[in-house]
């Protein structure tokens, strides 16, 4: 089976740039308002809720400047996967009390689970590489960020097949 790759999943239009959020909560809202535009959920509202409740069990936090806001929900149907970049800091609990500085958020439904653990490992694999994140942390556009992606995959983690 080939490994998940975030790169993919990730379009232009679901990369924030900088999105000048202040905290954890307004970065929820942002995801969720992005997902909500395209269509590809029905309320932003109720993935704020998810999310939240989720960060009640453990801070997303996850150290090295990397967050990874998730939740399932019911009818999602699939995988989905945004992403932010935050050069400066975002006050956002973490493991090692550091701001975050790059977050990926993933929705998945219940039959996707497989596919949520596999981006959440893909995630955490990426985060431990922290020192090669500066790129991606501060990529001016979108499609400098996936081109970024794509290229740690390929370098990086292709050994993990």
């Amino acid at each position: 089976m080939a490994l998940l790759k975030l790169s993919r999943l990730l379009t232009p239009g679901r990369v924030l740039i900088a999105p000048g959020v202040g905290d954890r909560e307004g970065l929820f809202g942002a995801f969720a308002h992005l997902f909500e535009r395209e269509g590809a959920i029905a309320s932003a509202e109720d993935v704020v809720a998810r999310l939240a409740q989720r960060e009640e069990i453990l801070s997303t936090g996850i150290g090295g400047g990397v967050a990874v806001p998730h939740a399932q929900l019911e009818g999602v149907g699939r995988l989905l996967v945004a992403a932010s970049t935050h050069p400066a800091g975002l006050a956002y609990p973490s493991l090692d009390g550091k701001p975050v500085r790059l977050a990926f958020c993933l929705l998945g439904d219940v039959d996707t689970a497989p596919d949520h653990l596999a981006g959440l490992a893909r995630i955490a694999r990426l985060a431990r590489r922290a020192g090669d994140l500066g790129p991606l942390i501060h990529a001016a556009t979108a499609q400098e960020f996936l081109a970024v992606l794509a290229h740690l995959e390929v370098a990086g983690l292709e050994g993990e097949e």
